[in-house]
């Protein structure tokens, strides 16, 4: 009762201070205030407060609908595009097209049995190389002639397609349990998540535009160091080879025989980078002093896009296959292995490369010299090794 009164009081001195009708707004815009901090402390606030979670969990499934359907479209277009490009007379059939697509985005990997860990890294390996094929194969036939750089672009952009479509699936299942069960606490919880949910979804939905103009994204930052370092050098000698998708060069820098390792070029691929590595050292009796890895890293809030940390052991990410061969194969031979990072959010690593990580490619370069200089002597060898997708980028 000391509250109404107090509040009348109030309105009745702004009333004294302003028009009728300037009063009459304030006073509703009061009792509206009121009424809300009065039901809020009943039941029926949270009742409200979860209906409150429902639409916005609700408006954001519908939203990342309509997001995966005009990207499907998108990529549809640039088939089309592709095949009239050359020489097509015919546009692909939109129907076998889309069903291609949807049947690509439902396509699972199934995790190995991990409780007898022996062989595990080996099944890991023919499991990815399984779903890359099976995904390459199934783009090819869609465009047939057509260039493998083009097609591997395409490859790429289908599967952001397939990673949204799973996270349009996760949450609404979670959504339609919390509503089937009525359970609000499954709600509540993708509620809070959906910040950072949108923001790797409008990461992914810039990446599959990027991966279709065949645009560097910042992933590429390990590869680009690479090549801009072999600009650098002497003597650059491509070695022939049989390990897919993978360049690997040799080079002269100030007398040391440095081989480069990365992804093949332009076209959007990550490569074998670990089979690379035991082709050099196993096969051709490569003993380098040194192997430097360098690659994008995920920065920590409050960190600068395009800062550069060192360190040891190998920069790669992913499910940790081609890491783990290659720290065996280093400690196999007692080779260091050196770590050089590029740090990024996950919006700018999967986003056209901008001109913080762009700049920090330069400095990556001088560090990699830096490195070199000072642990490998004239004479020596060392490899260096660029990770990440090489879309855009060449040898």
């Amino acid at each position: 009762m000391n509250i109404l009164l107090i509040l009348l009081q109030v309105l009745m001195q702004v009333g004294n201070n302003q028009s009728s009708s300037s009063f009459l707004s304030t006073l509703i815009l009061w009792i509206l205030w009121f009424a809300l901090i009065v039901i809020s402390l009943t039941p029926y606030g949270s009742y409200i407060q979860i209906m409150w979670y429902q639409y916005n969990v609700g408006n954001f499934l519908a939203n990342l609908s309509r997001l995966i359907t005009n990207n499907v479209n998108l990529v549809i277009n640039h088939i089309n595009q592709l095949l009239k490009s050359n020489g097509s007379s015919q546009s692909a059939n939109k129907s076998v097209v889309e069903k291609t697509i949807q049947d690509l985005m439902e396509f699972v990997v199934i995790e190995p049995i991990s409780t007898e860990p022996t062989g595990l890294m080996r099944t890991l390996k023919l499991l990815v190389t399984s779903y890359n094929e099976r995904l390459e194969d199934s783009i090819k036939a869609l465009l047939p002639n057509i260039d493998r750089p083009l097609i591997q672009n395409v490859v790429d952009a289908v599967d952001g397609l397939r990673e949204l479509n799973f996270i349009y699936k996760v949450i609404m299942h979670y959504y339609r349990l919390s509503n089937k069960y009525k359970n609000p606490y499954l709600v509540m919880q993708i509620y809070m998540l959906l910040p950072i949910i949108k923001e790797y979804v409008d990461a992914l939905n810039g990446a599959i535009t990027t991966f279709l103009k065949g645009q560097p994204v910042g992933d590429a930052a390990g590869p680009l160091t690479a090549y801009r370092f072999m600009r650098s050098c002497t003597n650059i000698t491509e070695l022939t080879h049989n390990v897919k998708d993978t360049y690997i060069g040799l080079c002269d820098f100030e007398g040391r025989r440095i081989y480069v390792v990365k992804a093949r070029g332009p076209g959007g691929t990550v490569g074998s980078l670990d089979d690379g590595i035991t082709y050099l050292v196993e096969r051709v009796g490569v003993r380098p002093r040194i192997i430097i890895t360098v690659d994008a890293a995920l920065k920590l809030e409050g960190e600068k896009t395009g800062s550069i940390a060192e360190g040891v052991g190998v920069a790669m990410g992913g499910i940790g296959v081609e890491r783990f061969n290659i720290e065996r194969t280093a400690s196999k031979y007692g080779i260091p292995l050196y770590a050089i990072l590029i740090k990024m959010s996950m919006p700018e690593a999967l986003s056209a490369m901008n001109k913080d990580v762009e700049g920090a490619v330069n400095e990556a370069v001088e560090r990699v010299k830096r490195v070199i200089r000072e642990y490998v002597r004239e004479g020596e060898e060392a490899i260096l090794i660029g990770v990440g997708n090489t879309g855009g980028v060449a040898q």
